[in-house]
């Protein structure tokens, strides 16, 4: 990890020697130096590390300063005040572009304002390239600087330096007697690239209690055997960043990381910080670091250089998203599609081995193509500025009112109310996947669409590991991101993957019969079930004169359908064909013309439970007056919350120790967008819902709770938050409080 400073002590430790060696001999290196410019708090002069060019197509020079006590000049990026020096090489020849290096400032802080900046000693080496390295270099530079103490003086300087090609004495040193002053420098200048002995792991935006904060991880601190000193922040917002304060980690993140917090002062009006492009440069004694990062994002450079404690962490995580996957098969969201399925199992029972696997095995590439789509369409959202989680498209109208119109096709193709010809057609998904007479294998897109169809609805589900593969990905890089939804699409598809290895299993089942007609009616009913589901959804967001259009749609388009079956002729079937199409357009288009209701900012009662509206500013202020909160973020798609509402936080015993008069309840409903709630779950690493936390006196930080509740977990996070507990100091559940 030491490998950077390694190479540079090399570098000083060459260019001493060089110095003494020639030093006080007839061939010594030549002072390369304009006379001082002097003022009265400060001197200047240019400098340069070679006396020759010596074919060389770079020239190192070094803008050296003099300051006088208590005065200073600026940084690159100066800060709240001042401005760094500007150079003028108008006038010079053989000279191309120059680049200042810049060596690591010191921070300055006095009436509030935060500068950056050098005091006493300085040299600035500048690398100036040179177009014709066989010929002489003429400098003629021009300097303008701001010097401060009490007050701030502009000033100017003015240097004429010549380096000839060769040397009259061509035994005599390249180097110059600056060379090493210079080298001095250079050595400040922060690393770059990959493969750093420290980097900036992660980066995320928060709400602190008085201004946003950032949170950065850093590794290699330990490694390095340094400390942070400072982290100085540089972007394009009109926004200050202060000192950065240690924080503990939270929980779940990697092992060897340490985290810093930094608040952010002056963000204008409709700025954000998520998704920021900024500079990051850690001070951390004489070890100095500088690296492009993206707020809300793992960098590159640091995932290059992880540990084998964080790569065990991958790997974890990666068999979490397999497991989460597979989970997702039972929970209740996925049952409609496996109706479906199930039926296909049933008439591939007669099938030979070879369609039964390769209709299975389309339906996994259909599982595992929707969660990389899922995934292309988070990375697009994530690039452009938006919010992502999983589960969000739930979030949008339309999506839920086509999804509501392809549960009622399937249903009524499930009743046999109709039939499409045509493979490209959806009636053919539930068709083909229900029928024994006509697919034989023939529509392998039948299968395919099926999977895609099944990774849909399992989107609003949570389910246990899934929460913290989900939040991995979403706050890691894009490869992270595309690597976890695959191994949740696999996860997803094992038991499908599993009967194309084994297809005899469908062999097991019963024949096909008549039975199979009361069947049909079942699982139809329970698409339509799944179809109400999602118009109560939609109209949440819609309001439900929105959603009354959409199902009085659905329900015109489907009686129409019932119509045309029960008639042989060729003009009132044509009729009623039109007016089903003309019922679910209707349905499809009336949420573009509903008016959204306004969303709810008050308290509500649930039941036995009255729930606080969601602020999680005031968490501080409630813990301080003695209160345990418990934070419920939830939304009307998630069919996980529903069920941990009614199989845990509504029973008889914990709605009594959630109805005590010193717990508070606060829920944030995420049915439609919001942003401050998608700050409030990343602030956590999390982005995917139910989201529980429990803070109190003796939990100041939070206890964070699974997806999916338990009573003695509720009622054990209770009792370590509260007030005179005293056990939660130390759990291992406990969490950093993000935005609280």
């Amino acid at each position: 990890m030491l490998r950077h400073l390694i190479i540079r002590f090399t570098v000083l430790f060459a260019v001493t020697i060089l110095s003494v060696s020639s030093f006080g001999t007839a061939n010594a290196a030549q002072d390369m130096a304009t006379a001082w410019t002097d003022e009265d708090f400060a001197s200047v002069r240019l400098i340069s590390a070679q006396t020759r060019t010596n074919g060389s197509d770079t020239l190192r020079l070094g803008l050296e300063f003099e300051l006088q006590p208590d005065w200073k000049i600026y940084w690159r990026s100066a800060g709240d005040a001042g401005f760094p020096p500007q150079l003028d090489w108008t006038g010079s020849e053989n000279i191309g572009d120059a680049t200042i290096l810049w060596p690591a400032p010191h921070r300055f802080s006095i009436f509030g304002l935060e500068t950056f900046g050098y005091k006493n000693q300085i040299i600035l080496p500048i690398d100036v390239a040179i177009p014709n390295p066989d010929q002489p270099v003429s400098v003629r530079l021009n300097v303008d600087y701001l010097v401060c103490s009490d007050i701030c003086i502009p000033a100017s300087a003015n240097f004429n330096l010549d380096i000839p090609a060769t040397a009259a004495d061509s035994s005599a040193s390249v180097a110059s007697n600056q060379a090493h002053q210079i080298e001095k420098f250079v050595s400040r200048v922060p690393l770059r690239g990959t493969d750093l002995p420290i980097s900036v792991n992660s980066i995320t935006a928060h709400s602190g209690s008085e201004q946003p904060v950032l949170r950065l991880g850093i590794s290699g601190l330990t490694d390095a055997d340094v400390s942070v000193d400072d982290i100085l922040i540089e972007s394009d917002l009109r926004a200050g960043f202060g000192m950065p304060t240690a924080v503990s980690p939270p929980a779940g993140s990697s092992s060897g990381l340490s985290y810093f917090e930094l608040p952010v002062f002056g963000l204008a009006d409709g700025q954000s910080l998520d998704q920021a492009a900024l500079t990051v440069t850690v001070i951390a004694g004489p070890l100095s670091v500088e690296q492009p990062v993206t707020v809300g994002t793992s960098t590159p450079s640091a995932q290059a250089g992880l540990s084998s404690a964080d790569t065990t962490s991958i790997w974890l995580i990666a068999i979490f998203a397999l497991l989460g996957g597979l989970i997702l098969n039972v929970m209740p969201c996925v049952l409609p599609v496996l109706s479906i399925k199930v039926m296909s199992v049933i008439n591939m029972r007669a099938e030979d081995t070879k369609h039964v696997r390769s209709g299975f095995l389309a339906s996994a590439a259909g599982i595992i193509t929707s969660f990389w789509l899922i995934a292309a369409a988070l990375v697009a959202i994530k690039l452009a500025g938006g919010s992502i989680g999983w589960g969000i498209q739930f979030q949008q109208p339309l999506f839920l009112t086509v999804m509501t119109i392809i549960l009622a096709v399937f249903a009524l193709n499930m009743w046999g109310l109709f039939e499409i010809s045509g493979p490209s057609e959806l009636g053919n998904v539930a068709n083909d996947a229900i029928t024994d007479q006509q697919s034989r294998g023939r529509h392998l897109s039948s299968h395919f669409l099926t999977g895609m169809f099944a990774t849909l609805l399992a989107t609003p589900c949570s389910a246990p590991f899934l929460g913290t593969a989900i939040g991995f990905a979403l706050a890691g890089s894009l490869f992270d991101i595309f690597l976890i939804f695959t191994l949740l699409g696999v996860g997803l598809a094992l038991p499908y993957l599993a009967i194309a290895i084994r297809p005899g299993v469908a062999r097991l089942l019963p024949k096909p019969g008549r039975w199979m007609n009361v069947v049909k009616i079942v699982l139809g009913l329970a698409l339509i079930g799944t179809a109400i589901w999602l118009l109560g959804i939609l109209s949440v967001q819609i309001g439900s004169g929105g959603a009354i259009a959409v199902g009085g749609g659905l329900v015109a388009g489907s009686l129409f359908v019932w119509a045309r079956s029960r008639t042989e002729k060729l003009r009132p079937r044509f009729a009623f064909t039109a007016l089903a199409v003309t019922g679910f357009l209707v349905a499809l288009f009336a949420p573009g013309f509903a008016k959204p209701p306004q969303q709810a900012t008050v308290a509500r009662s649930n039941g036995q439970l009255e729930w606080q509206a969601f602020a999680p500013d005031t968490i501080s202020a409630l813990i301080a007056n003695g209160k345990t909160v418990l934070v419920d973020v939830t939304a009307e798609w998630c069919v996980t919350c529903q069920v941990n509402k009614k199989l845990v936080l509504e029973t008889s015993e914990v709605a009594r120790a959630l109805g005590a008069d010193n717990v508070v309840l606060m829920q944030a409903d995420w049915t439609r967008p919001d942003q401050e709630i998608a700050d409030y779950l990343a602030s956590y690493g999390r982005f995917g819902i139910p989201f529980n936390a429990v803070f109190g006196p003796d939990a100041t930080d939070g206890i964070l709770l699974s997806e999916l509740l338990s009573v003695d977990a509720v009622l054990d996070a209770l009792q370590k938050a509260g007030a005179g507990a005293g056990a939660g100091a130390g759990d291992g559940a406990k969490i950093a409080k993000g935005g609280a």
